[in-house]
């Protein structure tokens, strides 16, 4: 089998298929007239014209204006088809119309011709008609096919075009032919992830890569388990008198501008409850993936997914304590009692538990809240996301504003401390 260059009957052709550019005109216009004369030797060349008219036509000032308004932008009504592959994203769909043809005055046989897409990663095989070649191709013939795929990958692309044939010389032949081009990104998105007790806020930038505009058909985030999401978004309920009708759909357009431009998008995202209240703890700090759809000025789709986006590793308590219920009126030396909440936020039984209060005193003074009866109290194993509530006697020695601190959880066989009780301030009232 012979593939020696410049020895073939056969040789591709390869034109992009995609929308085409308009063809933008911003030339000077200027009179013919011009060349050959000022503009105040314009009226001796007109005194002996027939033509009424003549004079207002060849004034200055009527040549400046426009003859018809969408002069003003430039477009001529013109449509240019891409003169080469021009630029291919990551998202977009790269269709290409192929053309193998016979240049020559004799015909070739059992043509078999394979078109097949080369990266650093994969080979795809996008055409393959070796196993039905072609009984001929004429002279002066061709045979023509369209090949489709979908950008998955960035970096340099390489579109192999294979033909296999026999010439008039019964002579078996391997021709290959190689067209390369580079596949971009054209969207860069930028995240920040913010949390605010149990809620984890994500804003995503979306910056536009690309020499044109595009426009965001949807922006979907898909939350990882357990997450449920809100899409937190302007307040457009009042709206100005002076708008017009179109203002809304205008508004409704997710422009991003070319060369940098940008959108953001603010989402919310919340684990849900078990039945006890408690908050389930997601197993791993994945977020999620932004998933979006664009449009082309000209209507051409566009389609990417991000990697699952990774929030703060923030770490979360196995058992958490919090203060379920508080008197409405506590008074000096008088007992009261406060409910403390015990809560298992894992998938597996936790226990049994120790709930104490700490007898030290603060580094500041003496402690004006103190436990009045048992200072430890036992509680039986968690369920997995279960919870309980203990009640604590305590009985306040100062009056005013005073802090319950040292309130703990700690396991009864190998004296892990699980959580401590966030200081909470009480008023504690005189008789």
């Amino acid at each position: 089998m012979s593939s020696t260059p410049g020895a073939h009957s056969l040789a591709f052709r390869v034109m992009r298929l995609c929308r085409p550019s308009l063809h933008v005109d911003l030339g000077l216009r200027v009179d013919p007239i011009d060349l050959i004369c000022g503009e105040d030797d314009v009226e001796k060349l007109v005194e002996n014209s027939d033509v009424e008219d003549v004079r207002e036509k060849t004034s200055f000032y009527k040549r400046a204006e426009l003859e018809e308004p969408v002069d003003a932008l430039g477009l001529s009504g013109i449509l240019v088809l891409p003169q080469t592959f021009g630029s291919i994203y990551l998202g977009e769909t790269f269709c290409s119309y192929i053309s193998v043809g016979n240049h020559t005055n004799h015909d070739v046989r059992d043509v078999g011709v394979k078109a097949e897409l080369q990266t650093e990663r994969q080979k795809l095989i996008l055409a393959d008609s070796t196993k039905n070649p072609l009984d001929f191709i004429r002279a002066g013939g061709r045979y023509d096919f369209i090949i489709e795929h979908d950008i998955k990958e960035l970096g340099p692309h390489t579109l192999v075009c294979i033909a296999v044939y026999t010439d008039s010389d019964n002579e078996r032949k391997y021709l290959p032919q190689y067209f390369k081009f580079m596949a971009t990104n054209p969207l860069s998105v930028r995240t920040k992830v913010r949390m605010v007790k149990d809620t984890t806020y994500l804003e995503a930038c979306i910056e536009n890569n690309t020499r044109s505009h595009l426009f965001l058909d949807n922006v979907k985030f898909d939350p990882a388990p357990p997450f449920s999401i809100k899409v937190l978004e302007p307040d457009v309920e009042d709206k100005d008198e002076h708008e017009g009708l179109l203002s809304g759909l205008f508004n409704q357009v997710k422009l991003v501008r070319a060369n940098g431009g940008t959108r953001h998008f603010l989402y919310q995202l919340t684990a849900p409850a078990t039945e006890a209240g408690v908050l389930k703890v997601p197993v791993t700090n994945a977020l999620g993936k932004l998933e979006l759809l664009w449009r082309t000025t000209l209507g051409e789709p566009g389609r990417l997914q991000t990697q699952q986006i990774l929030g703060n590793p923030i770490p979360r308590k196995e058992v958490s304590l919090e203060i379920a219920e508080l008197p409405s009126r506590i008074v000096l030396e008088h007992p009261f009692l406060v409910r403390v909440s015990v809560n298992n936020a894992t998938d597996h039984r936790i226990g049994p538990l120790q709930i104490s209060m700490s007898q030290d005193d603060p580094p500041n003074g003496t402690k004006a809240i103190a436990v009045n009866g048992l200072w430890n109290l036992i509680v039986p194993q968690l369920e997995p996301f279960g919870s309980t509530d203990v009640d604590l006697s305590l009985v306040a020695t100062a009056i005013g504003v005073q802090k319950i601190s040292g309130i703990r959880a700690v396991d009864v066989r190998d004296g892990k401390t699980y959580d401590t009780l966030s200081p909470a301030e009480v008023f504690v009232e005189a008789e």
